[in-house]
């Protein structure tokens, strides 16, 4: 056993070895009250007993143990009633301090003692010394600055019995990097230590850039001192790394949020994907898939909680419409997720799926197009507008109806009547589609051409030829590359500098992420009908990655996993693979890193860490086999200028902040947003309000989840608090009204 979890509401933690040698992971469940509610599993010995031990939380506890056996001769055996004991420390420490600061901040510790003996104790708090951090005097201001000084401090306290006693320290960091901040008490027969992480940041604000050298001009300052870091990663396969983290989801592969439905779908997805593709590939990891599919069974519990009584999925919990794409990918991704070798370790309710599909069903129209319940869709390429003329149909849901065939040819092989009314609609859909090809040809965005081409070559029409053509004919060429785009995206820039070739700083493109998504869709149909150009779609493909493990947002990503995954699977590499990656750094003499990708680790994630990060990295490769090499750089700006612009302006924020109480220590921030670009649509699709706020400061969720479902800010689903950082979202911004949330630091009242 390892430990109680002190952060995890009381969920105890541990694994323990099998008589096969193989690790059983421990299967836990979440107490909502601090204790624990666990099973485990063990084998008593010859004897009639078997000894373990169980490491004490910090608080006061009471455990209630229940038991079952099972024996060869003696059958099935319970514990005739539950028995309970209790466990109590004599003298606890509580520290609390933000995990992470910018340098220089001055930040709180807040030590808490607390006396369960039966007499007043005398203790000794002591703040450890370090390098790092220096100690702030409290004393009177009699000038701008604070004296601190590096020393140990000591502060005596009394605490009367059954008593707590608070002492706050004020520290403030002097160096980059993690920072152990050690606090010790004691008495005259009790001493308690603990020791906090605190991670040390730049100032300004991060920008982070992916395939983009960073390159400031000489003379001046374009980053915050002490801030720009670098990182090659390395991999030999084309997808990326397989499972660099467990589990995957957005926060880890895109840095965006994942609080809502069609996010958590997409942690879903992309986790059984990639056990999909390792078990088409022949590569078993028993620990990686048998801890994979625990995340797997949670993720697909909090599914189930966005499922509505009618079969019906929303993207947010609370006051929002059934969505028809989303129920769809749901619908899909579960079907998919039914794989007869996995029943032991995750089972899909085949009900959840055929409540799902039923409700589908009827959101089908005469035609056999499928229209969106709600007049705002959660993804605006899902319900375009028709730009033709006097257009009798001005909503044509033609990327919708694609996608939901789509998942209609998935789960063809639902029997019974439900399985009738799904072929019936899938003919419908695929008429309506075949019938409305024609006017595609001349459209400006390939999207629509893109998923429904993709759709009628997976349910094998006629048709499938005339479409594939038609999307063909869109595709652009750069540089050797093919792709899909409503607008020409310029070739990786590269400049001849003493005979050697330099990949210049890639820029976001307009339309970014819809251009991948669309490229996706015409790489699974080229791979479907076994088109001649595929390696050129992939390699356009991996180059315009925002992060080590995903593009711009969440369904380009798991749609260019599909179709990376479906190409990788078919062009294994059959001579084995050999490759030695060199990097070398001209401005730091002598400097040089190797990473060797062989049969062995070609799926693992390997990193070098580059110092110093500015001027140019030299990346050199020989052997035989792939290599997929990415370099993602962060460094912070302190001045508007030096930010990195959108390469669409699309919203006008207008942000306010008050202060109140005590030393104006009370922050209330205001922020009031728009939808600008009318040349799209007349409102956005769900928008994500990510706003910093100052370290120590917090707000409690419980207030922000009553401020959501209050209807103040109209359009608002979801707010939610993590250290650091408020993140609101809406289901629709327009234009020219403003949507206008607003954040308390003091947990207690928002403002109106």
């Amino acid at each position: 056993m390892n430990s109680f979890d002190e952060q995890g509401n009381g969920t105890l933690s541990f694994s323990w070895k099998s008589r096969d040698g193989l690790p059983n992971p421990f299967v836990h469940y979440p107490s909502p009250s601090y204790g624990m509610d666990a099973r485990q599993i063990f084998q008593v010995h010859p004897l009639g007993r078997t000894t373990f031990t169980v490491p004490a939380p910090s608080v006061p506890s009471t455990w209630l143990v229940r038991a079952f056996g099972m024996n060869s001769d003696k059958g099935f055996g319970l514990l005739p009633a539950p028995f309970r004991f209790s466990f109590i420390r004599p003298f606890v420490m509580n520290v609390q301090m933000p995990s992470k600061c910018k340098i220089g901040e001055q930040i709180g510790i807040r030590i808490t003692v607390f006396n369960y003996l039966q007499t007043e104790i005398e203790a000794l708090v002591i703040l450890g010394s370090s390098p790092h951090y220096q100690f702030v005097n409290v004393e009177t201001v009699t000038k701008t600055e604070s004296q601190t000084d590096t020393n140990e401090h000591h502060h005596l306290i009394f605490v009367k019995s059954g008593r707590t006693a608070v002492v706050y320290m004020p520290i403030v960091a002097t160096t980059l990097g993690v920072v152990n901040v050690t606090v010790m008490a004691k008495s005259q027969t009790f001493k308690n230590i603990v020791t906090n992480l605190l991670v040390v940041q730049p100032e300004g604000i991060l920008i982070e850039a992916h395939q983009r050298p960073f390159r400031p001009r000489p003379g001046s300052r374009h980053y915050v001192f002490g801030s720009n870091k670098a990182t090659v990663s390395v991999t030999g396969d084309l997808i990326g790394a397989i499972f660099p983290k467990i589990p995957l989801n957005a926060e880890s592969m895109l840095k965006k949020p994942d609080w809502c439905g069609e996010q958590n779908m997409f942690n879903f997805a992309a986790n059984l994907y990639t056990l999909l593709y390792l078990r088409l590939i022949g590569q078993h990891d028993l620990q990686v898939e048998r801890e994979t599919f625990r995340h797997l069974r949670t993720g697909y519990q909090r599914q189930l909680s966005y499922q509505l009584n009618d079969g019906s999925f929303t993207v947010f919990r609370w006051n929002a419409s059934p969505s028809v794409w989303l129920t769809a990918f749901c619908a899909r991704v579960f079907h998919q997720a039914i794989v007869r070798e996995w029943e032991p370790f995750i089972t899909i309710d085949p009900k959840v799926i055929q409540s799902a599909i039923r409700w589908l069903l009827q959101q089908q129209s005469a035609e056999g197009a499928f229209c969106e319940t709600t007049p705002f869709p959660y993804d605006r390429k899902m319900n375009l507008t028709s730009s033709r003329l006097k257009d009798p149909v001005k909503y044509r849901n033609i990327s919708l109806t694609a996608h939901v065939l789509i998942t209609l040819a998935e789960v063809s092989d639902i029997g019974g009547d439900l399985g009738s009314a799904v072929e019936r609609a899938r003919r419908s859909a695929q008429h309506y589609l075949e019938k409305i090809l024609y006017s595609l040809r001349d459209a400006k965005d390939p999207y629509e051409i893109a998923i429904v081409t993709y759709a009628l070559t997976l349910v094998g029409s006629d048709d499938g030829e005339a479409a594939f053509n038609a999307l063909d004919a869109k595709m652009r060429e750069t540089a050797g590359l093919h792709y899909w785009g409503r607008e020409a995206v310029p070739p990786p820039l590269i400049r001849i500098d003493s005979n050697r070739p330099h990949l210049l700083p890639r820029l976001t493109p307009k339309y970014d992420a819809l251009n991948v998504e669309t490229t996706a869709y015409a790489l699974l149909t080229h791979i479907k009908r076994q088109a001649v150009i595929q390696r050129e779609i992939v390699h356009w493909i991996n180059i315009h990655r925002s992060t080590d493990h995903g593009w711009a947002s969440t369904q380009d990503t798991i749609v260019a996993l599909q179709a990376l995954m479906a190409y990788a699977a078919q062009n294994r590499p059959q001579n084995g693979l050999d490759v030695t990656v060199t990097v070398e750094l001209p401005s730091v003499p002598g400097y040089s890193q190797h990473v060797q990708i062989d049969e062995n680790n070609l799926s693992q994630l390997q990193t070098i860490q580059i110092p110093r990060a500015c001027g140019t990295a030299v990346v050199k490769a020989q052997g035989t086999g792939v290599a997929l090499v990415q370099l993602s750089v962060d460094y912070n700006v302190d001045r508007q200028q030096l930010l990195t612009p959108p390469p669409l302006s699309a919203f006008n924020l207008d942000v306010t902040v008050s202060y109140s109480g005590r030393n104006n220590s009370h922050i209330k921030l205001r922020s009031c947003q728009s939808w600008t670009l009318q040349s799209e649509s007349q409102t956005s699709g769900m928008a994500v309000l990510v706003a910093s706020i100052p370290t120590g400061y917090g707000i409690e969720q419980r207030e922000l989840n009553a401020y959501v479902q209050s209807g103040e800010v109209p359009h608002l689903r979801e707010a939610r608090f993590k250290e650091g950082k408020w993140t609101s979202t809406s289901n629709i911004w327009k234009s020219p009204q403003y949507v206008c949330p607003s954040q308390s630091d003091d947990g207690v009242q928002l403002p109106t």
